[in-house]
């Protein structure tokens, strides 16, 4: 039940393009902002996959209009006709659609166009505390009755049931199972409730300040404090800057009852609600539901003004230069305010389509700079964000290592100006175009296998924002006429109106350390006034016009073929040795995915060569393939949706992959270059070098890197394996040993098992597979992963380590030991967990009020060696820590002698039951299990029987579960407490 501001968007999206080797997608945002169903991200490194974005544009000014048909542009987008809207009497809204994706499942929404920007100064806070007060307890369902209920049935507390409330808006999500009539009457009880029955009991608030407190707390740290610095610059003279949804402590802990019930009574209103239904359901019952249930409910007699707040504009630039003394990472961000673009009309389409071509054009550019050896930054990006309902701000942004502030902004003004003086190129322009002709493409491809949710997402957006939520039918059509006739003169003129002296915003942020560099306001003015005067020349756009392969290697042949017509398996044993399993399957018709492992990975090599082989497919993945650099690479994949990518792990090595059914043969023959032809690139791999040692130098800063390296040095006693890397041990990474060892691993291909799923047609898959598996080298090695070591000891250990400046604290408590390993003994394992997760949720949470989440999980993992884990964490007040310690060995202890309530074996079992319903419809699932009972040899036919592995869940073996995995005299206790809280000593 997250407070989730809009501000977060620019966080959230640039560690999204920080993650991987994505950096430069933005297709999902985009999409989702559209109305478009989302397809599969393409995450080939660089992609740029442009389409249609709902109006967040930062830019006030326009595009350009082509001079064809100005009249059609003002033509209004049609809602999707598929979905019913009505408006009830109260002016409450509602949006139903039938769709079975998932089968037999429901999405609903309640959601309430209110968020605390409407709260007084008394209750800052507390529209997202009245957001949790909805699930303890209300007319009908009473205290934890209603979370309690929602397990019954099978659904999970986080991913199935949640709410979130941000600046504007607060909305309450429910999955439910709709094969009974009873659980859907139930649900849109739920509901109901949560519009105008919630009840505030002064015992429960009480209880539930603690949890709201926690919330804030897992939220402090350097980042919360950089935070705190620049929203108020970045919404200057904005109730926003005084509004964040989590609110202020002092009013959370103290606020009258009353403010909260005055909240909830003054905007819990119908005519600022909106119902969303999307699911495999009758639409005639669903509607009919939605009127019983919310007709009745009254608009106050003089209902308060439902404001809406602007971000004023302002002439001069304002700064935010933060450095903290745990922050680890250094950025700067140049944000350019301004209204934010409507997305009504096919103009409004257009121009958020030129917007969208040129921001992603801009990205690929900066994507490219940062592979260099030596790049201005870490990564960059420019990108349109919302500030609020009705403003928006264009932020370029560049993360740095040391001492490149001024660096990395004077490449990102460089850059803009490059476009502004010399424009993008043609062949630029034509790719970003290519790429969102597939995308559209794809989208509608999928059209009849979109998951509900995103459907649901969508009609939240309309109701909140008016954003166009046309079909995708209508997408596909105008976008064919639309996307041929954007210019490049239309996109390149963006550039002048992008980048202005009004409205900027600049925020810097980095390490309380001499070695930061963070410069100045002084400083950072300058760097604008030297990029006015640099002089550009026009971008140079390196392609590389050849085949992936240069020649169709010999093809192999399928020596033996065996089916599993249980579960719609084929098996083929290749003439090199390589055994390839098919499921077709029409869960997707876009989506075809691979997976590749054999045994080895570096637990093979020695500890002194480990540092450099961890590494190994890492560096060789930044490097392209065969004749193609990375950044070739990625243009020649232009309009292909396929991927793959190989890892070396601990204990294996292989290849992950998807592809689209028609780009299956591009998907292969990146397979086959993975095997036989890594490049080296000695840039790339001084770029890697570069950008990771910028990562690693100021992690020591932070009070986690003390905290495991702490857990290393106790748990894993110091191993060489486990520790964390530095830049020092950077250092002994070596390219030469790194590519030479990526061969070896991958030199020979015989005991490769490679598992393919989805939309494929077996006739026409296996001449693929024969020639670009068959093809691959087969030396016949037979090989096993090592047991490497780095084990906790069979005894108790205890550690606290004294680091930070919050008031939080960090608790871990794990058991292992030996086991014998089993399907039946591994499921009951982690049912147990499950188990104790939700006993743990309402002694720590409900009951105490001490934590937000409890985080409980246990395995037995069967390679190397055969061992338990059950590991409990959690985070809260330091002085609490002995407290909440002693409630988890209370309830574990409780759970040894007494087993657990009934009640908790049914939740736990239906949980897995439904999961397991939704979970045989996706090819992610598939592919995953059919490779595990391949690896593990079971029998490939117990995949069927896992409704006898719940069975297996029950109060003795739970009972008996838990007094085998959590003996205390094998287990781990680590706590992280702050420097102030050092004579706070945790329980030994």
């Amino acid at each position: 039940m997250p407070a989730n501001p809009s501000s977060k968007s620019l966080t959230s999206r640039s560690r999204r393009l920080a993650a991987g080797p994505a950096l430069l997608l933005i297709l999902l945002t985009t999409l989702a902002c559209s109305g478009l169903p989302v397809p599969e991200p393409q995450m080939r490194p660089g992609a740029f996959t442009p389409v249609v974005i709902e109006g967040s544009s930062a830019v006030a000014a326009r595009a350009p209009e082509a001079p064809s048909k100005p009249a059609a542009r003002a033509e209004t987008i049609p809602f999707d006709p598929s979905v019913r809207r009505g408006t009830l009497d109260n002016g409450l809204r509602y949006y139903v659609r039938r769709n079975v994706k998932p089968e037999s499942r429901a999405e609903l929404r309640l959601v309430v166009n209110v968020g605390s920007l409407l709260e007084d100064e008394d209750q800052r806070g507390l529209a997202h505390f009245v957001e949790h007060m909805a699930f303890n307890g209300t007319e009908n369902f009473e205290k934890q009755e209603l979370v309690e209920y929602l397990e019954r049935i099978g659904m999970r507390f986080g991913p199935d049931i949640n709410a979130y409330t941000s600046f504007d808006e607060t909305v309450y999500m429910l999955q439910i199972p709709t094969d009974d009539e009873q659980i859907v009457a139930q649900a849109f009880q739920i509901l109901e409730d949560w519009a105008h029955r919630v009840d505030f009991e002064g015992e429960e608030i009480d209880k539930e300040r603690g949890v709201v407190v926690e919330e804030w707390r897992l939220r402090r740290g350097a980042g919360g404090r950089i935070q705190d610095k620049q929203i108020p610059v970045l919404y200057h003279d904005s109730r926003y800057a005084r509004r964040l949804p989590i609110g202020q402590v002092e009013v959370l802990e103290n606020a009258p009852y009353d403010a909260l019930r005055r909240f909830y009574e003054e905007w819990y209103r119908p005519d600022l609600m909106a119902v969303v239904a999307v699911g495999d359901f009758d639409e005639d019952d669903i509607e009919r539901r939605i009127r019983d249930h919310f007709s009745k409910i009254e608009n106050p007699d003089t209902p308060r003004d439902r404001e809406t707040f602007d971000v004023p504009g302002h002439e001069e630039t304002l700064f935010s230069i933060v450095q903290d003394p745990e922050a680890t990472n250094i950025s700067v961000t140049v944000g350019y305010k301004g209204e934010r673009s409507g997305y009504e009309t096919l103009g409004d389409m257009r121009n958020s389509l030129i917007e969208n071509l040129y921001d992603g054009l801009l990205i690929s550019r900066l994507g490219e700079l940062s592979q260099k050896a030596d790049p201005p930054f870490q990564y960059g990006f420019a990108t349109n964000s919302s500030l609020g309902r009705n403003a928006a701000a264009y932020r370029l942004f560049a993360a740095v290592r040391d001492g490149g502030v001024e660096r990395g902004l004077s490449t990102l003004l460089t850059e803009a100006k490059r476009v502004e003086q010399h424009g993008f190129t043609a062949s630029e322009l034509e790719r970003a175009k290519t790429d969102v002709q597939r995308s559209i493409e794809r989208s509608y491809e999928e059209r009849d296998k979109q998951e509900s949710g995103r459907f649901a997402s969508q009609y939240v957006r309309h109701f909140l924002s008016g954003s166009a939520q046309p079909s995708i039918e209508f997408v596909k059509e105008s976008m064919e006429k639309i996307l041929p006739t954007v210019t490049l003169d239309e996109v390149n003129a963006l550039a002048g109106k992008r980048i202005t002296e009004e409205n900027r915003v600049i925020l810097v942020s980095g390490p309380e350390t001499e070695a930061a560099g963070i410069p100045d306001e002084a400083a950072l003015l300058d760097v604008f006034e030297q990029a006015q005067q640099v002089e550009v020349t026009p971008w140079v756009d390196q392609t590389r016009d050849a085949p992936l392969v240069p020649s169709v290697p010999t093809a192999g042949r399928v020596a033996s073929t065996e089916t599993i017509d249980e579960l719609g398996v084929t098996i083929w044993t290749l003439s090199n040795g390589i055994k390839v399993q098919v499921k077709p399957t029409d869960f997707k018709n876009d989506e075809v995915l691979l997976r590749g492992t054999s045994p080895g990975g570096h637990s093979l090599v020695d500890n002194d060569d480990y540092i450099t082989a961890a590494q190994a497919s890492g560096i060789v993945g930044l490097m392209g393939l065969g004749e193609f650099s990375a950044i070739e690479l990625d243009k020649a994949l232009t309009g292909k949706v396929a991927r793959a990518q190989a890892f070396i792990g601990a204990l294996s090595e292989g290849v992950v992959g998807f592809a689209s059914p028609k780009d299956l043969e591009t998907m292969m023959q990146l397979v086959h270059l993975n095997f036989v032809a890594p490049r080296r690139d000695e840039e790339a791999f001084q770029s890697f070098l570069t950008r990771t040692r910028g990562f690693l130098e100021n992690q020591q800063a932070s009070p986690n890197y003390w905290y495991q390296k702490k857990w290393i040095e106790v748990a894993n006693q110091n191993h060489p394996r486990r520790q964390m890397l530095t830049p020092e041990k950077l250092e002994e990474v070596e390219l030469d040993e790194a590519l030479d060892f990526y061969r070896e691993r991958f030199a020979d291909a015989s005991d490769f098992l490679f598992t393919i799923v989805g939309n494929v047609d077996l006739a026409e898959l296996q001449p693929l597979v024969e020639t670009w598996l068959g093809s691959l080298p087969n030396m016949g090695r037979q090989e096993e992963g090592q047991d490497t070591g780095g084990y906790a000891p069979p005894e108790e250990l205890s550690f606290t380590v004294e680091k930070g400046l919050e008031p939080k604290a960090t608790v871990r408590l794990v058991f292992h030991g030996d086991a014998e390993w089993s399907p039946g003994a591994n499921h009951v394992l982690g049912s147990m967990a499950n188990v104790l997760r939700m006993r743990l949720r309402e002694v720590l949470r409900e009951d105490l009020g001490g934590v937000y989440g409890v985080g409980v999980g246990g395995n037995i993992s069967i390679r190397p060696v055969q061992r338990y884990n059950v590991s409990i964490s959690f985070g809260c007040d330091p002085e609490r820590v002995d407290e909440l310690i002693a409630a988890v060995r209370s309830e574990i202890e409780r759970l040894q002698t007494e087993g657990p309530d009934q009640d908790d074996i049914d939740k736990t079992r239906e949980i897995q039951r439904r999961g397991r319903e939704t979970a045989v419809e996706q090819n992610r699932f598939w592919a995953s299990v059919l490779e595990s009972v391949a690896v593990n040899e079971q029998d490939p036919l117990d995949i069927l029987e896992y409704d006898e592995l719940v069975e297996l869940v029950t109060l003795e073996s739970v009972q008996e579960a838990a007094k085998k995995y959590m003996q205390r005299e094998r287990s781990v206790l680590g706590v992280l407490l702050p420097e102030e809280a050092a004579e706070a000593s945790a329980e030994g």
